[in-house]
């Protein structure tokens, strides 16, 4: 698409008052001094098309001041551009226009904003479908950065990588396709998680300084478990050997018990037989006392029973003297209510509606007078007289029916309090009645209860007394069987204590036959121990390598990764550069730099003869920015008008003449502002 300006028309817009035509040739200069209005003309025009100003800000302050400095109101801020599109001659048409409104109870209007309209072509145009129409032109944004150099050169110093973004945009660049036809880049996405390659790049030397600092940790800790000293470790062999040792001490006590066995066995049979007499015993005492258990055990049973009856009673009296409580609080709770109900009633009903008005009206007579003409001393007409009568009888009898209406709502609310302080009276009355029958329940589930525990407790009293009467044990004196078999027992116990079952020497045996054990077990414990630090140094060791390799992988992912995207910030950024420089002419975008290590960091730089932009002298400088706008428009199939400020650095020779663009070139002279073919 090509357009080509044609001419300007200003009315009411900044600095521009009066209406004021411009034309504009194929290479047009502005000329004249400072506040002329020379960039005011490109802020109209690009305000027009793109709605904003040179630098990318909404426009503001557009409207003239008056001779007492502030806003001229009530004048329409007109702007219009002809343009030559594609051939085709079209008028553009922008309209600012203020809003008044006058408040409520207001005499002057106030402002309440402003309202924007187009024309084009004389045909009227609302914002949404004037925006739609600038769009199938161009996207207002590219035409804006293509038109003049300050845009991409303000985000430019700012941000390199918010530069290099803009010219990937304007020149259709895909990252997504650089990875699509490279994919051995395919991780860069999840590496740079979305980051500038500068940042990733800080991020990955981090982690890998961090990581090499653990990896020699690692290292460090497996020499040292490798070679450390093992002059200290127990010999095994050694501690078996002596193990052996304290086995043969063992064998030979259990010789020497083995020996005193033989004269234990009789010792043993007579002791057996001793215990066996002592348990026929037992079971005669056992049997002859069965019934006095039973006996004892029943009584047991019912006084234990009896208790937790008393338990229950106990509980059933909290609850029935708590409901007591309750019900004394609020019968003296309503009986107040009550009382208060009585008092509101007597005090309501005593009010009287104040009727001392009423008489005073009813008492009211027609004034005679009234009918004598106070200027002529004539008496009125017989029609007037008529009339002052019934308009005072119609005035009286109204003023009546008001008072008596007053008084009958009077009623009708006194009727409606007291109805209210009736039923209040009631309820507290009836909740009273229901109080009082709770308390006299209560009462009497509380004598009940105690009657319960009354009794129950003169049961279980006379239980424990039966109980306490009853003997403990059986009496067996009068038992022959028992009585002869503890002569017997007697007997053979005097026989057994003259026996010797060899217990002193069999104790002093299994004392020294447990100390031998003490001492295999203390062996024991050293040779685990000894088995399992040498398990342990091995399975330390496999760890610590373990661990060394996995580290050992770790440094080399991490300085695979750097060389991966170190090699795909450099493809890429010569794809961008094959990409984009073509379009440009005077000077060449670098999109990469190499710090003294050799390490690639991204960039933007506009470079003309090997020198950066921002350290040209003046001409040159001015000279890429129009091969800058130039290959904008290029790359994005555009031909537009190109606009130029501060050009009188440029040499007039060193003006491009191949441009197919429009060039618009602004310039500071001492005379006054002027549009003319350069």
């Amino acid at each position: 698409m090509k357009i080509k300006l044609k001419s300007m028309l200003l009315e009411n817009y900044k600095k521009f008052r009066s209406p004021v035509k411009f034309d504009f040739l194929y290479r047009t200069k502005i000329t004249g001094k400072n506040k002329e209005g020379k960039t005011t003309l490109e802020n109209a025009y690009m305000e027009i098309l793109t709605g904003k100003e040179v630098d990318g800000t909404q426009p503001d302050g557009i409207r003239p001041c008056g001779t007492d400095s502030k806003d001229l109101n009530r004048a329409d801020v007109i702007r219009e551009v002809t343009l030559d599109i594609d051939g085709k001659e079209t008028t553009i048409r922008k309209i600012t226009k203020q809003k008044w409104r006058k408040p409520h109870g207001k005499t002057e209007e106030v402002l309440d904003g402003n309202t924007v309209s187009y024309e084009i072509d004389g045909f009227s145009y609302a914002p949404k479908k004037f925006e739609e129409y600038m769009k199938k032109l161009a996207d207002p944004e590219n035409m804006l950065m293509c038109s003049n150099p300050n845009p991409f050169l303000s985000i430019l110093k700012k941000s390199t990588a918010d530069a290099r973004k803009v010219l990937e945009k304007l020149s259709g660049f895909s990252l997504e396709e650089f990875l699509v036809s490279n994919p051995r880049y395919a991780e860069v996405s999840d590496l740079t998680k979305g980051h500038s390659v500068e940042d990733t790049m800080k991020k990955l030397r981090k982690q890998l300084n961090e990581q090499k600092k653990k990896l020699t940790q690692k290292d460090t800790e497996l020499k040292y478990e490798q070679t450390r000293d093992s002059d200290n470790e127990i010999e095994i062999s050694d501690l078996e050997l002596a193990k052996g040792e304290w086995r043969e001490k063992i064998a030979e006590v259990d010789r020497q018990e083995q020996s005193l066995d033989e004269g234990a066995k009789a010792y043993d049979a007579a002791n057996y037989e001793i215990i066996f007499m002592k348990s026929k015993l037992n079971e005669i005492s056992s049997n002859a006392g069965a019934g006095l258990r039973e006996q004892r055990a029943n009584l047991d049973q019912k006084i234990s029973e009896l208790n937790i009856q008393n338990k229950g009673y106990s509980n059933n009296l909290k609850i029935a003297e708590m409901d007591l409580k309750h019900s004394c609080m609020g019968i003296e709770r309503h009986k107040a209510e009550l009382e208060k109900a009585r008092a509101d009633y007597s005090a309501a009903s005593q009010k009287t509606f104040d009727e001392t008005k009423l008489h005073e009206i009813e008492e009211e007579q027609f004034d005679e007078d009234s009918l004598i003409c106070p200027e002529c001393g004539q008496v009125r007409p017989e029609a007037q007289r008529i009339n002052l009568k019934e308009t005072f009888e119609q005035s009286k009898a109204r003023r009546i029916a008001e008072q008596k209406k007053a008084k009958d709502v009077f009623d009708a609310e006194l009727s409606k309090i007291l109805d209210g302080i009736t039923e209040i009276g009631n309820k507290a009355a009836d909740d009273l009645k229901v109080a009082q029958e709770a308390k006299k329940e209560s009462e009497q589930k509380i004598a009940e209860v105690r009657k319960k525990i009354l009794d129950t407790s003169a049961e279980i009293e006379k239980l424990c007394g039966e109980l306490d009467k009853m003997p403990k044990d059986v009496d067996l004196s009068g038992n022959t069987e028992y009585q002869e078999l503890s002569k017997q027992i007697k007997k053979k116990e005097l026989a057994l204590s003259t026996m010797d079952n060899g217990s002193e020497k069999r104790m002093e045996l299994r004392q020294q036959r447990n100390q031998y054990m003490d001492e295999i077990s203390k062996l024991d414990a050293q040779i685990k121990k000894a088995n399992a630090d040498a398990e342990q140094k091995e399975r330390k060791l496999a760890e610590l390598k373990a661990e060394f390799d996995k580290q050992k992988q770790i440094v080399a992912d991490i300085e695979r990764q750097i060389d991966v995207i170190s090699q795909f910030s450099v493809e890429k950024n010569e794809a961008l550069a094959e990409k984009i420089n073509p379009y440009f002419h005077h000077f060449q975008f670098s999109f990469l730099d190499f710090t003294i290590e050799g390490n690639p960091v991204e960039t933007c730089k506009m470079v003309c003869g090997g020198i950066d932009y921002s350290n040209l002298n003046g001409g040159d400088k001015k000279l890429c920015e129009v091969d800058l706008c130039r290959g904008l428009q290029e790359m994005n199939g555009l031909c537009l008008p190109v606009w130029i400020d501060e050009a009188n650095t440029i040499d007039p020779w060193r003006i491009p003449q191949d441009m197919d663009q429009q060039l618009i070139l602004i310039g500071r002279t001492d005379d006054k502002l002027s549009v003319t073919e350069m």
